[in-house]
């Protein structure tokens, strides 16, 4: 009698908490990679025990292994944003198949840290090898749930296998440490829980400056993984990614001085990032904080190797006012110091997978697979080639990225018709509603950390899943400022894109000055928000009266030029009740000053069209 086939359901873990606990780029984007190699590694280990994959796509597999020659490359994502979720068909022993790609994960986590181990055997503290392998031990959470496929078939030993997973998820073990390290360890910078592995006498030199680590900065084992497991020359930093229009346009209009400031870059030894397949990455191949004149002293502070406080400011002094200022001069327009974290899910995919595993089986989840690892290889392209950012992680229906705020919007607009162009035919017409993206922007400060930036992104996501779906989010998070949120349907019969690019054009004509934005948001604030229906009516007039006189009402010192309510976008304004007319007023002031956000940060300079390479 043949051997009943199983529906094994795999999942690793921890993703976000992990991916966060981030300093550095190089810290964000080597914790997604390491994840990734965890993944794959669990996934090779089902293909090998004869398992019949269905999520990732087999084709996923393909390629290079994530050893050591897959990592500083400029083509290092291998592996290519692989789910940390695993799902087959099997039809051995379950239990087997499952250690052994536990077995596999925990190898390929442990590979990974020897390369490092033998990269920075110098910065340990004596015995950390001891609980330096009881964090690694310790570390992954790996979960496993398989069903028979009986009479129901795969459908439903599916959602069994599904429940029975998460179920398994919500038991949790803890242990306390078996390894005591010497009283005074600190704990890790990142983490905070476990105990660093690094020796407290350093340099400022050698591997320290290279992997960045600060003099008062601590890793446990898992931190050092994510700051040396890749190569330094290939993580963008965070403000260059911010700044990456404004240094193209420096690089086509005024390369004679951003040469001379390359130069002097060079000269003073900070770290290049070698990207030579982006080309405005090689525009400035340097960290673009340098660019602010107040963060040019604490840079040679930090890549300095020695010397007393007064000469390092001489130094940098000089480098400002011969190298960073010539070029801000001639520029004629600040570099706009805001970056934006992209986050997108798809929506509605639970619910189609659930139907096709109905309707289509396995062969449509098959198909379905598919679709998403093309996806997941076009959105590199997008985000990295045809605009201005840094992909961390695609895998499925998820992305995270950094993109230049005059890129942002576009990008994301680009994200979310590549999903549904690669699912649509994958899917064919078998589920009642196609599944579609969802993406948030979080804009803050370039040098804020890492970890508020994935948090606004991450709250722009839900906001966007809270409006409905099939919706753009932009969460703007400005310095000294209150955050703002702006949300839009993809369907909207304005479009978002669309719809800030005349915001942007109105702000940039001067024909909507900054300042009747504010005074309407503040009559707003001066009526009830919930207003009694009694006055519902009476509330709306008054509101339309009084936008209707701040827009055309003559500024000192400009052309009349009266505007309507139209041509800012409030034409349905008349047609709402008070409670309407608040919220609509309140969302349009949002909508503008996220405009003026993106409208200066792209002052003056060259936009990108989504083909440029």
């Amino acid at each position: 009698m043949a051997t009943q086939s199983q529906v094994l359901v795999l999942k690793v873990g921890p993703v976000q908490g992990f991916i966060s606990q981030s300093r550095r780029t190089r810290d964000l984007w080597f914790g997604s990679h390491l994840l990734s190699q965890v993944s794959r590694a669990m996934a090779r280990s089902l293909q090998a025990s004869g398992a019949e994959l269905i999520f990732p796509h087999p084709e996923q597999l393909q390629g290079p292994t994530s050893g050591p020659e897959c990592v500083g490359k400029e083509d290092a994502d291998t592996p290519k944003g692989f789910p940390n979720k695993v799902l087959a068909v099997v039809t051995g022993d379950p239990e087997s198949i499952a250690r052994a790609a536990r077995t596999a994960a925990r190898d390929a986590l442990f590979k990974a840290w020897e390369r490092v181990r033998d990269k920075c055997g110098g910065l340990f503290a004596e015995g950390a090898d001891a609980w330096a392998n009881e964090q690694l031990e310790t570390f992954l959470e790996f979960h496993a749930a398989w069903v028979p496929q009986g009479e129901g078939g795969y459908a439903v030993a599916l959602e069994e296998a599904e429940a029975l997973l998460e179920a398994r998820r919500a038991l949790r073990e803890f242990k306390a440490w078996a390894q005591l390290v010497p009283a005074g360890t600190h704990k890790s910078s990142l983490d905070g829980g476990r105990p660093s592995v690094l020796r407290g006498k350093r340099s400022k030199g050698g591997e320290w400056k290279g992997l960045r680590i600060g003099e008062r900065e601590e890793l446990d084992a898992l931190g050092l993984l994510k700051r040396a497991g890749g190569d330094p020359g290939q993580f963008v930093p965070v403000p260059s990614i911010g700044l990456a229009a404004w240094l193209e346009t420096a690089s086509k209009e005024h390369n004679r001085e951003l040469s001379n400031l390359r130069g002097a870059c060079s000269d003073g030894g900070f770290t290049k990032v070698h990207r030579t397949d982006l080309s405005w990455v090689n525009a400035f191949p340097f960290d673009g904080q340098v660019l602010f004149p107040e963060r040019v002293l604490p840079c040679f502070e930090e890549w300095s190797d020695g010397g007393d406080r007064k000469s390092v400011q001489r130094e940098s002094e000089r480098f400002t006012a011969g190298a960073v200022q010539p070029l801000l001069d001639v520029m004629g327009v600040a570099p706009y110091p805001y970056v934006a974290c992209l986050c997108a899910d798809g929506d509605n995919m639970g619910q189609a997978l659930r139907e096709l595993a109905v309707h289509g089986g396995i062969e449509a989840h098959r198909s379905v697979s598919r679709a998403l690892a093309n996806f997941t290889s076009e959105a590199k392209d997008i985000v990295q080639s045809r605009f201005r950012g840094m992909l961390v992680y695609a895998g499925g229906d998820d992305v995270l990225a950094f993109v230049c705020p005059p890129d942002a919007v576009a990008c994301a607009r680009e994200l979310a018709s590549a999903f549904q162009r690669h699912l649509k035919p994958a899917i064919n017409g078998a589920v009642k509603e196609l599944p579609t993206l969802s993406v948030g922007l979080g804009i803050g400060h370039v040098l804020e950390s890492l970890g508020q930036l994935l948090s606004l992104g991450r709250q722009a996501e839900k906001a966007a899943k809270n409006a409905g779906r099939n919706a753009l989010a932009i969460l703007l998070a400005k310095h000294a400022g209150r955050e703002r949120l702006w949300t839009s349907s993809w369907v909207n019969p304005v479009e978002p894109v669309g719809r800030l690019a005349q915001d942007m054009a109105l702000l940039s004509s001067g024909r909507l000055p900054l300042s009747k934005v504010h005074e309407v948001e503040a009559m707003s604030r001066r009526f009830a928000a919930d207003v009694a229906d009694s006055h519902s009516k009476e509330q709306a007039e008054v509101l339309v009266d009084e936008v209707r006189r701040i827009l055309s009402r003559a500024e000192a010192g400009r052309r009349e030029d009266p505007m309507s309510l139209a041509d800012v976008g409030l034409e349905d304004l008349s047609t709402s009740d008070g409670r309407k007319a608040h919220a609509k007023l309140q969302e349009w002031v949002s909508r503008v000053l996220v405009a003026e956000t993106l409208e200066r940060a792209g002052r003056k300079l060259e936009p990108r069209k989504g083909g440029e390479g």
